[in-house]
């Protein structure tokens, strides 16, 4: 599983001691996820469209991604309390994704940005994964007419139209459970200090920064390793993306494939990821400065944080504000390769530091746990309600406007405004 069914599931799991609970997924057969169910909990893959709308009929909440509805638009039309998950502002990796082709670029942002906008017209209330997000979201919300006067009497925190359901982590500690990386990768000796890129090398993320770091590292030393821990996404409708093509064809082009960086042509299991995690000595995420950064929520980043893990990564986004200040690991600049070879040897070489963003990693991963991540969602659940109706945003009437002035300021406002009008006209 990739982050947002990751997300959906863990979710799920969180509020299955009070409600009953099903998560449908179009896809099956090797896609098939293996999960525990019980009585409250169940899980429904590769179900045909009436079976979905059945499921969705007899349900009272219904729960979906930000593009749900292009492919079922039946379900907002269910009168049911409708809930939407916006934790991925993926118009901005759209962007990413088609920078090198116009035509694809326009269509696919066009159709998105109006997948989105439904979503965000028809809801009763959306999830997002931090603070941050939330600031975008409320002003896209502005800008569509959503928070207006009924909607601020309704709640003037707006914590009833959008809340913070960030991406979590277990409560449980981690357990190998299996064969890691090194079964994997024989190259890699017990004695190499091994650096994992979790999931998948999407195009908005800087994998080549970090290859040719280690190639340079790599002409001192040998005992540096670089393992990417999945190129290609379980969704088969995602293709590989360039940056993976390029990330295989740098490290070739280096020397250092399957010597000092190892790609893993499998999407390693979601059950079977600790065993990657535990046999690593720190974790990685690097990007590029994009709009990107600024409002994602790298999902990698809370299963390094789980494992305990010192992390590496580039600043600009929220987590690596957060990794830097409670010192977790090292933040570094976009695409400076002295500055990842300086932090990947200083790791390496330095125990204590080592122990103490490892110290710290596992003291942050405590602000992330799934059961403090589904509050607002629960709380919603246990009380669900629709939002108050709205209408688009237009001009107001004359006589509107006049009965705002007179409100305001009685007769008098109104005839200095009329006055004031009139010789705007004579002009």
């Amino acid at each position: 599983m990739a982050g947002p069914a990751i997300r959906m599931i863990e979710l799920a799991r969180q509020l299955d001691d009070e409600f009953d609970i099903t998560v449908f997924s179009p896809y099956g057969g090797e896609h098939k996820f293996q999960l525990t169910e019980t009585d409250k909990f169940h899980v429904i893959v590769g179900a045909s469209r009436s079976e979905l709308m059945e499921l969705a009929n007899n349900a009272e909440t219904i729960f979906v991604q930000a593009n749900v509805l292009k492919q079922y638009p039946r379900l907002a039309r269910l009168n049911k309390y409708l809930i939407v998950d916006l934790y991925d502002p993926y118009l901005f990796s759209l962007l990413v994704q088609y920078q090198d082709d116009p035509v694809t670029a326009s269509s696919s942002y066009r159709l998105m940005h109006q997948v989105l906008e439904k979503h965000m017209l028809v809801a009763d209330f959306f999830l997002c994964a931090s603070e941050r997000q939330r600031d975008y979201w409320i002003g896209r919300f502005c800008a569509l007419g959503r928070v207006d006067p009924g909607m601020y009497r309704f709640d003037p925190s707006l914590r009833k139209l959008i809340d913070v359901a960030a991406f979590g982590l277990s409560e449980k500690s981690p357990e190998k459970s299996g064969q890691g990386l090194r079964a994997d990768f024989p190259k890699i000796e017990a004695k190499d200090f091994v650096l994992l890129w979790g999931g998948g090398v999407w195009d908005w993320f800087d994998p080549l920064t970090v290859i040719r770091a280690v190639k340079e590292i790599s002409a001192h030393r040998k005992d540096i390793k670089l393992v990417f821990m999945g190129i290609k996404s379980p969704n088969p409708k995602v293709p590989l993306m360039q940056m993976a093509v390029k990330a295989q064809a740098l490290a070739e082009e280096l020397d250092v494939l399957n010597k000092n960086v190892f790609f893993s042509d499998k999407w390693i299991p979601y059950e079977q990821r600790v065993n990657y995690l535990l046999e690593a000595d720190a974790a990685v995420s690097a990007h590029y400065d994009l709009i990107e950064t600024r409002f994602s929520f790298r999902t990698r980043i809370l299963d390094y944080l789980w494992a305990g893990l010192p992390i590496l990564t580039t600043g600009g986004d929220q987590l690596a504000e957060m990794i830097d200040a409670n010192k977790a690991g090292i933040a570094i600049d976009y695409e400076d390769v002295k500055g990842w070879v300086a932090a990947i040897e200083k790791l390496a070489d330095d125990r204590d530091l080592r122990e103490l963003c490892a110290k710290n990693s596992h003291k942050l991963a405590q602000q992330f746990h799934w059961s403090k991540s589904a509050q607002p969602l629960r709380q919603f659940c246990t009380a669900p309600y629709h939002t108050p109706a709205f209408e688009k945003v237009t001009m107001p009437s004359v006589l509107e406007r006049a009965h705002a002035v007179y409100s305001r300021g009685g007769k008098e406002l109104v005839l200095k405004r009329i006055k004031e009008l009139s010789k705007d006209l004579l002009k």
